[in-house]
């Protein structure tokens, strides 16, 4: 394959998946590497055969691009995060997508920005310290119970055996 054809794969592969810039930048990656390639005296088919194909280059970047293993095809990658069972992105499937009440629906949370991961983790913290503080509250109050009823308990104790040794 020539470095026009695999050029233009890669574009397509990524074209709807990818920001432009990402697209944009690794073409110019793989433009740049394979002529260095063929300076050195490789061929060109030889070169993008090496690489693999240019599927297989796109679906490692949309990965690395969204820094995330089990994200499903059709990820919607422009914000709502937002997947719909059967629905396939880019690729023009047929979805059930914007059906209100829509059965089936599935819902990702996309967590590749640092701002949503500072959130999520804030989120996860507070959610931590509030369990603590319940648990922690109950045996509190469970000590403070039993630090006064404890005496009293022994108290009619004592006084339920001397009441019952003189019948």
């Amino acid at each position: 394959m020539s470095k026009e054809e695999f050029l233009q794969g890669l574009r397509t592969e990524l074209e709807g998946r990818v920001p432009y810039s990402v697209i944009q930048e690794n073409l110019s990656y793989y433009d740049s590497y394979i002529s260095q390639e063929t300076a050195k005296g490789v061929s060109e088919d030889e070169v993008t055969e090496a690489l693999g194909g240019p599927r297989i280059i796109a679906r490692t970047i949309v990965d690395a691009a969204f820094d995330t293993e089990d994200r499903p095809d059709g990820y919607d990658i422009y914000g709502s995060g937002t997947v719909y069972e059967g629905d396939t992105g880019a690729s023009g499937g047929t979805g059930n997508q914007g059906q209100p009440g829509g059965q089936n629906r599935i819902h990702y949370v996309n967590l590749s920005g640092w701002k949503a991961r500072l959130a999520a983790g804030l989120a996860g913290f507070l959610i931590i310290l509030l369990l603590l503080t319940f648990f922690f509250g109950i045996v509190g109050l469970a000590g403070l119970i039993l630090s006064w009823t404890w005496p009293i308990l022994l108290i009619l104790l004592i006084v339920w055996i001397f009441n019952g040794s003189r019948r």
